[in-house]
Order: C-alpha cells, then sequence, then structure tokens
C-alpha cells in the first residue's frame, strides 16, 4: 500500500499555525478585557464605600470633600468604562479573527479527509483487483 500524500499538507500547517496565533492573541485580549473589567469594579467599589462613609458623617465640610471626591471619581469610572469599552471591542475583533481562522483551517481539513478517504478506496479497488487477478490465475 502506497503511503498517503496530501499535496496542501503545507498550507494546511500554516492556517493551524495562523489558527494557533490567533487564538492566543483572542485569549491575551480576553484577560486584558478581564483586567479593566476588574478595575471598574474597584473603582465602583470605593465610589460606594465613600459614599457609604460620607452620609454616616454629618460635618459640612466632610461631606463637601466626599462630594469633590466623588467628582473626581466619577470622571475615573467614566474613563474606565471607555477603556473598557475599547479593549472589549478589540477582543471581539480577535475572536471574530481567531473564527475566521479556524474556519479556513476546517474547510483545508476537511478537503485532506475527503482526499484520504478517496486515497483508502481507490487503495481498496487495487487490492481487490489483485486478489481478483491472482484468484483468476489459479482457477485457470
Amino acid at each position: 500500500m502506497a503511503a498517503f500524500k496530501f499535496r496542501l499538507e503545507k498550507v494546511l500547517n500554516v492556517r493551524q499555525m495562523m489558527e494557533e496565533s490567533a487564538k492566543q492573541e483572542w485569549a491575551m485580549q480576553e484577560r486584558l478585557a478581564r483586567e479593566e473589567r476588574l478595575k471598574l469594579a474597584h473603582l465602583r467599589q470605593q465610589e460606594q464605600e465613600i459614599k457609604d462613609y460620607g452620609y454616616e458623617q454629618s460635618d459640612i465640610e466632610t461631606r463637601q470633600a466626599m462630594y469633590s471626591f466623588l467628582d473626581i471619581l466619577k470622571v475615573r469610572i467614566d474613563r474606565q468604562i471607555e477603556r473598557l469599552n475599547e479593549q472589549e471591542r478589540i477582543t471581539s475583533q480577535a475572536k471574530e479573527a481567531w473564527l475566521l481562522a479556524r474556519q479556513e483551517t476546517k474547510k483545508v481539513t476537511t478537503l485532506r479527509e475527503k482526499q484520504y478517504a478517496s486515497f483508502i478506496k481507490e487503495e481498496e479497488r487495487k487490492e481487490q483487483k489483485v486478489l481478483d487477478d491472482m484468484r483468476s490465475h489459479l482457477e485457470s
């Protein structure tokens, strides 16, 4: 039996490497988005703690300081939301790139599987022909 040789094996290897690279890029971007979400959660928690503390105070100067700090914190939260939205957009693009690379790899893999099935069928046909020829020579 001859060995199966897929003409596009190098193309398949390149596509698999591209898919793996895109997958790693997506994972890295997802990690960065998770970090941005954690930063936002920390800022919101800090905001809530300041509100809780400030509302317990009866001193007007303390409350004014709290409101001033909350205004600054609100700006920081808004900036963090913008960073998070941008990172989620980048993460989404990276995921799309990975899905596209995976689809391209799947196309070549499917072609390889079909060609391999065809190769096996042809090899079985050749083997059967040899067996039939041997049987006819033995009978004659």
